[in-house]
């Protein structure tokens, strides 16, 4: 009887064009999970600035309440800087993080209020606070971009309007208004009207319906 030798079985493996096919697949599911954690990551930011704005813009509106005029340092600013922190930290309005301490003492209708520590760089938004964290020492006209803003009724005809700074002249019906530039650091909105939003980026967050302010 005779045997034949067995031959050799074919080495399993991928071929070229199967690596490439992989990798092209791992490459596109990776591009989507960076930009899909890109959105989340700007939606969470934003969402926080949405509260920090109403936040504020509703510290304000008791603050008023309980001393019944605005207090000097509010109206001696239009943003949230450490004065107007510091008089809200005091009057329990907000709980403020501290960054970098100062300490202050700080005069109100009611009467002097004990010295607090805050952050000298103000109520920053969430993009303030990346900033913070990329940079040791950033410059404060880079901070002062992504402070809170405010304007408020100064004459109390219930409305902020232009001739008490109200941005773009326009009117609005309020005590106070409160509002974070947003990404880019800069105020988005020109104009009450829809349309004319249209034609400008618009990532501003606002503590006031933009469309229903009425131009002056």
């Amino acid at each position: 009887m005779t045997f034949r030798a067995k031959e050799p079985a074919a080495c399993a493996g991928f071929t070229m064009v199967e690596m490439l096919v992989v990798l092209g697949i791992i490459g596109i599911l990776a591009g989507a999970m960076v930009g899909s954690y890109s959105h989340i990551k700007a939606s969470a930011w934003r969402s926080r600035a949405n509260s920090q704005v109403s936040n504020a813009a509703t510290a304000l509106n008791i603050l008023l309440q309980n001393e019944r005029a605005w207090p000097d340092q509010i109206l001696a600013y239009e943003e949230f800087n450490e004065h107007v922190c510091g008089l809200l930290q005091v009057s329990k309005m907000l709980d403020l993080t501290t960054w970098e301490k100062d300490t202050y003492s700080l005069t109100t209708r009611s009467g002097t209020r004990s010295q607090y520590s805050i952050d000298r760089f103000g109520y920053l938004d969430p993009w303030g606070r990346a900033l913070m964290r990329k940079k040791i020492s950033p410059s404060e006209s880079e901070v002062s971009k992504y402070r809170l803003q405010y304007r408020v009724d100064q004459n109390f005809d219930g409305y902020v309007d232009a001739s008490e700074g109200a941005p773009r002249g326009v009117k609005i019906r309020a005590s106070v208004i409160v509002w974070s530039r947003g990404p880019d650091g800069q105020d988005d909105f020109r104009s009450s009207n829809p349309k004319a939003q249209n034609k400008y980026p618009f990532d501003d967050v606002l503590s006031w319906n933009h469309g229903a302010a009425r131009s002056e």
